[in-house]
C-alpha cells in the first residue's frame, strides 16, 4: 500500500480543522487558502479501497465539511443582513438629503 495515501488524509483532515478554526474567527481568506491545501491532499490521494482508518478520516472530513459549510452560510446571511442595513441607510441618507433642500 503507498504510504502518501494515508498521509495526505490525515493532512487534509488537520487542514480542515484548521480550516474550522478560521471559520470560527471568520478568517474566510484563510479558510479560502487552507482548502486549496486541502484540495491538493485530496487528489493525490489515488482512487481505490479505502481501510477502516480512511473510512474513518473520510467520515471525519464529511462532518467537518458540514460544520463549515454551516459557519459559510451564518457568514453569508450576516453579510447579507448587513449589506442591507447599509442599502437602507443609504436610501435614508437620499432622502435626508433630498428633503433638505
Amino acid at each position: 500500500m503507498n504510504e502518501a495515501a494515508p498521509a495526505n488524509l490525515e493532512r487534509a483532515l488537520q487542514l480542515t480543522l484548521e480550516m474550522l478554526d478560521a471559520a470560527a474567527g471568520s478568517n474566510w481568506d484563510r479558510v479560502s487558502q487552507l482548502d486549496a491545501e486541502r484540495e491538493r491532499h485530496l487528489h493525490q490521494r489515488r482512487a481505490g479501497p479505502l481501510n477502516e482508518n480512511d473510512r474513518q478520516i473520510v467520515a471525519a472530513l464529511r462532518r467537518h465539511n458540514q460544520t463549515l459549510l454551516a459557519h459559510a452560510e451564518a457568514a453569508r446571511a450576516t453579510f447579507k443582513q448587513q449589506l442591507e442595513q447599509h442599502h437602507y441607510n443609504h436610501r435614508a441618507l437620499r432622502s435626508y438629503i433630498s428633503s433638505s433642500r
